[in-house]
């Protein structure tokens, strides 16, 4: 059993590469600096990737005791469970997750799935003797097994055990699950606090599903649930990450109808992400072989098992391998990818038309998807046009807050460093999962965050402070604000989160606002954020601070409430601040962490790389390429 739980962790991690835009979007931050933050319209975030919760459920009869027991939470009579705790709606639930099925219990269960799956393993060994002798239809049958719980029907409909179910009310209103639920996805209780939990509301979404049944469930949620219950006529929409294609395909629909007051972006997938694209279309980078047997792989599962599998896969020669991974990606694409709208929508526009010659347009029977996504092409193609219309005739005023200076996967200590195999990261100028031109509708990237010269600015280019990315020719260039180094999650980021909601309030209408840096730096704040609270209570139960300490204090509150960061100098200012601590028996010194040298394994491998290079152990006498 726990063998076959080793292949299934090596396919999930084959399969992150479908969560290139699960984003965390906000950090659990202080209220506005403004304090000025009334919202004239009820704000209704749409969820990113990844953000909703899904829950499945053994027999598809007990979903309807979800919502049986979902009524009973909210009038107070669902009682208590044996162990005292509140009787919550989704007690009854197999399993919960928030992208992938995360339980594969059925599958050790089913005789056809372990035997494809022993297929796989003894097709991957056999491989050893230089011919890929996987079979494909037992890699398909493995993928559509294992994730049988995230595809979709012909209706866009996951199967009928599976509910990823949405608040029909105000944060206010949430039952305690929805709460937690929410502040989980997007923690931003204490930003929130200045507007009032009554005007947030929540779009969620599962991740695969059709995009314009997204935006129909959308349109009726603002009216039915959202302007019924505060009264207003219209919303403001935050989007976050992927659910920049839900908000895009509402306003290709509905946005005429006069609805929406404002679209404050949270690093928006407004033209998908070249990520994406390079995963379906096998675009690698040119370095991917020294990268696969040499660091990354090492770096992804971490030490000793990193190294031993640098090893493992110099048994195979380069071509085999590089075969066998592009027939796992084939199977993740062909089960799962081509049959979701919403994944489909992740494709920028320029380079949708080749993946639809090659994917859909030969397959009759993805003829239904192919007219979904010919829609969505021509929605991103109109976006331009569109945006400005809704903006100059019917007072919709659009706001981008996005991350720039990093490659894809770019970013240290990286969730994300597998994507760094993509052919376009040497080219892209990103927030490591986004490229900014897509973040950013219509930014123009300059230089790559590698350094690359990409293009030329023109004589009225509006540069980045390190010239690489130019604003100018954004949709709308006094709308946008850029986050320097900025992981896609903006995660712990109280600057623009602040500066979110002071949009979405009307406080600040533009980036020559002085409270808000244009061109910002990152910004990681919740450790100091932790200490600043510690040291509060610390004082409230009778404590107190020395001069120094009370400077120390000081100068982090300022550098909080301040609209512009300084990675360096901010994370100076937070040391100080930690040092307080240490100074009143809170903490412990920090001390600095020296770099492992990785013992035997390590310099075992560096040396079979410097033998071998980016190759089998066979290729040394009879080469092959990638």
């Amino acid at each position: 059993m726990k063998n076959f739980k080793r292949v299934i962790s090596v396919i999930l991690v084959l399969s992150m590469l479908l969560s290139v835009f699960t984003v965390a979007a906000f950090a659990e931050e202080q209220t506005p600096a403004s304090g000025k933050s009334d919202a004239e319209y009820p704000i209704v975030f749409v969820t990113g990737i990844g953000q909703s919760y899904s829950y499945f459920y053994e027999n598809k009869d007990d979903v309807a005791g979800y919502y049986e027991t979902l009524e009973k939470v909210k009038n107070g009579t669902a009682g208590k469970n044996a162990d005292g705790s509140n009787v919550r709606e989704t007690d009854n639930a197999t399993a919960r997750w928030n992208l992938f099925c995360n339980n594969f219990s059925f599958a050790f269960k089913e005789p056809a799935t372990i035997f494809a799956i022993i297929r796989v393993a003894v097709g991957l060994l056999a491989s050893m003797i230089g011919i890929n002798l996987i079979p494909r239809s037992a890699v398909n049958y493995v993928v559509k097994t294992l994730f049988r719980y995230n595809i979709i029907d012909k209706e866009g409909n996951l199967p009928e055990n599976v509910i990823t179910p949405r608040a029909d009310c105000s944060v206010a209103g949430m039952t305690e699950e929805q709460r937690e639920n929410f502040y989980r996805s997007i923690p931003c209780e204490d930003v929130i606090s200045g507007v009032g939990e009554d005007m947030i509301y929540c779009f969620n979404y599962s991740a695969f599903s059709f995009t314009y049944n997204n935006a129909k469930d959308l349109d009726t949620f603002i009216n039915d649930v959202v302007l019924k219950q505060t009264g207003k006529d219209k919303v403001v929409l935050v989007p976050m990450s992927m659910g920049a294609s839900v908000v895009s395909a509402y306003l290709q629909d509905y946005g005429t109808k006069a609805q929406v007051a404002k679209v404050v972006s949270i690093v928006g997938a407004w033209n998908g992400s070249d990520v994406f694209a390079d995963l379906i279309e096998h675009n690698f980078a040119a370095d991917a072989p020294d990268k696969l047997y040499h660091g990354l792989v090492s770096g992804l599962i971490g030490e000793p098992w990193g190294y031993i599998v640098n090893f493992v896969l110099r048994l195979f020669p380069k071509k085999t391998l590089r075969s066998i991974i592009d027939e796992i990606v084939d199977g993740l694409v062909d089960e799962l990818v081509l049959k979701t709208p919403s994944l489909l929508a992740l494709i920028p526009a320029e380079r949708y038309q080749a993946i639809r010659e090659k994917y859909l347009a030969p397959n009759e029977d993805l003829k239904y998807i192919m007219d979904m996504t010919d829609k969505y092409y021509e929605c991103q193609t109109g976006l331009e046009e569109r945006l400005k219309m809704l903006n100059s005739e019917y007072g919709v005023e659009f706001y981008y807050i996005a991350g720039y200076g990093l490659e894809f996967g770019g970013s240290e200590d990286s969730d994300y460093e597998f994507f760094k195999f993509m052919g376009t990261t040497t080219t892209t100028n990103s927030d490591e999962i986004i490229q900014i031109s897509s973040t950013a509708t219509g930014a123009t990237i300059v230089k790559s965050a590698l350094g690359t010269q990409v293009s030329q600015p023109g004589a009225n280019a509006v540069l980045t402070p390190d010239g690489s990315v130019d604003i100018s020719t954004c949709y709308f260039p006094t709308h946008v604000w850029l986050f320097k180094n900025q992981r896609h999650e903006l995660q712990h980021n109280n600057i623009a989160l602040r500066l979110a909601l002071d949009l979405a309030c009307g406080v600040v209408s533009d980036n020559s606002d002085t409270a808000y840096a244009k061109f910002n730096d990152q910004r990681y704040f919740r450790s100091a954020k932790n200490d600043l609270k510690e040291i509060d209570d610390y004082i409230a139960k009778g404590g107190t601070l020395t001069a120094d300490q009370q400077k120390a204090y000081d100068d982090a509150i300022a550098v909080r409430d301040s609209g512009t960061a300084n990675w360096e100098e901010d994370n100076k200012v937070f040391d100080a601040l930690y040092n307080v601590l240490v100074e009143l028996g809170k903490k412990e010194a920090k001390t600095p962490s020296g770099e492992s040298d990785g013992g035997f394994l390590k310099k075992a491998d560096d040396a079979v790389y410097k033998v071998f290079g980016a190759k089998g152990f066979r290729d040394i006498l009879n080469p092959t390429y990638w």
